[in-house]
Formats: C-alpha cells, structure tokens, sequence
C-alpha cells in the first residue's frame, strides 16, 4: 500500500511541471523594467573577436542579402523569437527558434535558453553583444568571441 501512495505522489507531482514550459527561472525583474532590448532587431554586423583580450577584432562579416532577412525579437513574455537566414550553397535558408531569455541589466548579462552573452551596449536602437566562440579563428590556442551589433 505504502507503495502504491508513493507512486501516486511521485505521478501527481510530476504531472503538475509543466512539459515544455519556457519561462525563464529567477527574478524576471531586471528584464521586465529595462524596456531598451524589448524589440524586433536586425544584424549591423558580426565580428570575430580574439580571446586573449576580447577587442581584437580577427574578421569583420557584414550580412549579405540573405543575412539580412533576419529578425530577432525579444518580448516582454520573456521569450525570444528568431528567425535567422544563411546562404547554404546558392540557396538563402531560414530556421525559426523560440527560446526562453533572461537579461540582467545590473551586470549587463542576457541569456538565451541558458547559453549566456555579455552585453556591450544597449540603447532604444543599438544591442552590442559578446558571446564566446568556442573556437579559436586567429589559431593562438585561445577560444575566440564573436560580437555582434544589431539595430532597431
């Protein structure tokens, strides 16, 4: 019987998460009240940026007309919907994702379904954003930064 009871709290208590549920977790509050990232923002430019001193700038990619379909919007829902195009071949390629975001504006963090960017800048109309590479471009054994400006 014991076992039984266990089972039915253990089903009960799974039942009530809720399966697919992208609301970030913590404090939303810096996010809600800094309206400045709320928006539908396109790509200015990327940059690959050297790891050893995060301002080395190792290539500059400015999007070709393919690139600059791309849209990508955070809400005050805490949701970041993007749809991002690349030229694959000769052929221009969108993917959509919808992701839970959390930004920080105290320590000027944004986080996008857990992977997490330093903020540079954030005006009603510029985001600059630092996020690591996870690669090395410039080949000195130090994982680069790829920075990219965006534009309301």
């Amino acid at each position: 019987m014991k076992k039984i009871v266990a089972g039915i709290l253990i089903l009960g208590t799974l039942s009530s998460c809720s399966l697919g549920d992208d609301t970030p977790t913590g404090n939303n509050n810096n996010n809600i009240y800094d309206t400045n990232i709320v928006g539908l923002w396109k790509i200015q430019t990327e940059y690959q940026i050297s790891g050893s001193d995060k301002s080395t700038v190792i290539h500059e990619n400015t999007p070709d007309d393919c690139k600059k379909k791309g849209t990508y919007e955070f809400r005050n829902d805490g949701k970041y919907y993007m749809n991002d195009y690349n030229t694959v071949g000769s052929a221009c390629q969108k993917t959509e994702s919808t992701l839970p975001y959390f930004y920080d504006s105290t320590q000027m963090k944004l986080t996008i379904n857990n992977n997490n960017a330093e903020v540079l800048d954030l005006s009603t109309s510029k985001l600059v954003i630092l996020t690591p590479a996870n690669y090395d471009y410039n080949g000195d054994n130090t994982n680069d930064y790829i920075k990219t400006v965006f534009y309301k």
